[in-house]
């Protein structure tokens, strides 16, 4: 059942800023956005930043709502709104507890009128929302195959980083039911997995209009791909140039990186891009 932010803040306890103990308060970004995350469970990573930048570019003339599938902290969601003042944007997250912070933090952020947290599946998607009903949907997912590696016993980081709950066929699904014709979809998924991904696309009738790779290091492999394509709207592909995550650049980023951040806040290191996660 999707669940508004009018209903969950009715049951949630939103008048303290304070993080709880087991909880950190981060900011990122250039707008000073603030997510809280707990201690021992998932946090947000660079792919988070530099899906929202390449969003905010690639669709900067896309007028209408957005929808983030996965939200997990509200990182895209609130850079999306706050820092390059987009929206307003519906953030969807599946994990109740997280869910429950990503409300937390609207308030802390002010942006009640910009950002919308929603409760629910995105598997259930022809359930949630009417189709057609946004202009754009980002996503960052989980993204290790449910059967790669080992997993997580904490059940927040399994869910967030691998595919238990939900797989890219099911986030392209929830994007085409969510978009109208011309409607757009940004993803960033591992490098190694661009041609499954763009097949997903390609079945779906969303048509690749931009790819970008990122790279670690100028002298790295592509660690993760970025890719923004519209629904049932045959266009050319645009492969835009490499993006460098670690550089020179203040906190050891790259200088278009460095760009899109302030020295962090966080009471744990900057997000890195993690070579083969």
């Amino acid at each position: 059942m999707l669940r508004s932010l009018k209903h969950f803040m009715e049951e949630t306890d939103v008048s303290t800023s304070l993080p709880a103990p087991d909880e950190t308060l981060d900011s990122i970004g250039t707008a000073g956005v603030r997510v809280l995350q707990r201690r021992g469970g998932y946090r947000f990573t660079l792919d988070a930043v530099l899906l929202a930048a390449f969003a905010a570019t690639e669709a900067s003339s896309v007028p209408g709502p957005l929808l983030e599938l996965g939200a997990g902290s509200g990182v895209v969601s609130f850079l999306l709104a706050c820092q390059f003042g987009l929206g307003p944007v519906d953030a969807l997250e599946l994990q109740p507890e997280v869910h429950a912070r990503l409300v937390r933090a609207v308030a802390l952020n002010a942006c009640e009128s910009r950002v919308r947290p929603l409760l629910g599946d995105l598997r259930e998607a022809r359930s949630l929302w009417a189709s057609g009903a946004y202009a754009h949907v980002v996503s960052n997912p989980p993204f290790r195959p449910a059967h790669a590696g080992v997993r997580s016993p904490d059940a927040e980081r399994a869910l967030s980083k691998q595919e238990v709950s939900c797989d890219a066929a099911a986030v392209v699904a929830a994007a085409r039911h969510a978009l109208p014709p011309g409607g757009r979809v940004s993803l960033v998924y591992p490098a190694a997995r661009v041609a499954e991904v763009l097949g997903l696309l390609a079945a779906a009738r969303f048509h690749p209009v931009a790819l970008r790779f990122i790279h670690a290091r100028a002298e790295s492999p592509a660690t993760r791909f970025l890719v923004h394509a519209v629904r049932d709207r045959p266009r050319g592909l645009a492969v835009r140039p490499p993006l460098i995550a670690h550089g020179s650049g203040p906190g050891g980023y790259s200088p278009e990186v460095a760009a899109l951040m302030e020295p962090p806040l966080a009471e744990r290191p900057a997000p890195r891009l993690e070579d083969g996660d």
